[in-house]
């Protein structure tokens, strides 16, 4: 599992790598390059996070803190 996301994590930077060139090599300053960078970090952030599993919904964290009880009937 490790393995898999190290080979992820690789991919990914390489494509901003690959991207930043391109970019440059178009004519757009290395400020644009360098302003974009750290979206894109976040965005292979949540995608070698999406891919792994690592989190957890909101939903399946609120149910396991939340104990089961029995309801009562109103009225």
């Amino acid at each position: 599992m490790k393995n898999n996301r190290m080979i992820v994590t690789v991919v990914a930077l390489l494509a901003i790598f690959a991207f930043s060139v391109v970019m440059v090599v178009a004519g757009q300053p290395v400020a644009a390059v360098t302003a974009l960078i750290p979206s894109v970090a976040l965005g292979v952030q949540q995608i070698v996070q999406a891919g792994t599993g690592v989190a957890e919904s909101r939903r399946e964290r609120a149910a396991a803190q939340v104990p089961d009880r029995d309801e009562e009937p109103r009225g």
